[in-house]
Protein backbone atom coordinates (compact mmCIF):
# COMPACT_ATOMS: atom_id res chain seq x y z
CA UNK A 1 0.00 0.00 0.00
CA UNK A 2 2.89 2.38 0.72
CA UNK A 3 4.11 2.23 -2.91
CA UNK A 4 0.59 2.91 -4.14
CA UNK A 5 0.30 5.84 -1.77
CA UNK A 6 3.61 7.36 -2.88
CA UNK A 7 2.68 6.82 -6.54
CA UNK A 8 -0.61 8.60 -5.94
CA UNK A 9 1.16 11.45 -4.21
CA UNK A 10 3.61 11.76 -7.12
CA UNK A 11 0.70 11.80 -9.57
CA UNK A 12 -1.09 14.45 -7.52
CA UNK A 13 2.05 16.61 -7.55
CA UNK A 14 2.26 16.27 -11.33
CA UNK A 15 -1.44 17.15 -11.66
CA UNK A 16 -0.91 20.23 -9.49
CA UNK A 17 1.97 21.30 -11.71
CA UNK A 18 0.68 20.30 -15.15
CA UNK A 19 -3.11 20.07 -14.73
CA UNK A 20 -5.56 17.21 -14.76
CA UNK A 21 -4.94 15.75 -18.19
CA UNK A 22 -4.13 12.09 -17.54
CA UNK A 23 -2.51 11.79 -20.97
CA UNK A 24 -0.33 14.86 -20.43
CA UNK A 25 0.64 13.87 -16.88
CA UNK A 26 1.52 10.33 -18.00
CA UNK A 27 3.58 11.69 -20.90
CA UNK A 28 5.75 13.67 -18.48
CA UNK A 29 7.07 10.34 -17.21
CA UNK A 30 8.15 9.12 -20.66
CA UNK A 31 11.69 9.57 -21.91
CA UNK A 32 12.51 11.37 -25.15
CA UNK A 33 8.98 12.66 -25.71
CA UNK A 34 7.45 9.28 -26.38
CA UNK A 35 3.73 8.66 -26.66
CA UNK A 36 1.54 6.40 -24.59
CA UNK A 37 1.02 2.88 -25.85
CA UNK A 38 -2.41 2.46 -27.35
CA UNK A 39 -2.96 6.19 -27.84
CA UNK A 40 -4.57 7.00 -31.16
CA UNK A 41 -3.83 10.08 -33.22
CA UNK A 42 -7.41 11.23 -32.63
CA UNK A 43 -7.18 10.87 -28.85
CA UNK A 44 -3.81 12.67 -28.76
CA UNK A 45 -5.19 15.51 -30.89
CA UNK A 46 -8.24 15.83 -28.63
CA UNK A 47 -6.00 15.97 -25.54
CA UNK A 48 -3.65 18.49 -27.17
CA UNK A 49 -6.58 20.79 -27.93
CA UNK A 50 -7.72 20.46 -24.31
CA UNK A 51 -4.26 21.25 -22.94
CA UNK A 52 -3.78 24.36 -25.11
CA UNK A 53 -7.15 25.82 -24.14
CA UNK A 54 -7.03 29.08 -22.20
CA UNK A 55 -8.63 27.71 -19.04
CA UNK A 56 -6.51 24.57 -18.75
CA UNK A 57 -3.65 26.15 -16.83
CA UNK A 58 -5.90 27.78 -14.22
CA UNK A 59 -5.22 26.42 -10.74
CA UNK A 60 -1.92 24.81 -11.79
CA UNK A 61 1.67 25.69 -11.05
CA UNK A 62 2.28 25.56 -14.79
CA UNK A 63 -0.02 28.55 -15.25
CA UNK A 64 1.96 30.55 -12.69
CA UNK A 65 5.39 30.11 -14.31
Amino acid sequence: IENGKSALTAEQKLEKKFGQSPVFVASTLLEDGGTLKGATAASLLKEAIHVISCGYEDKTDWGKE
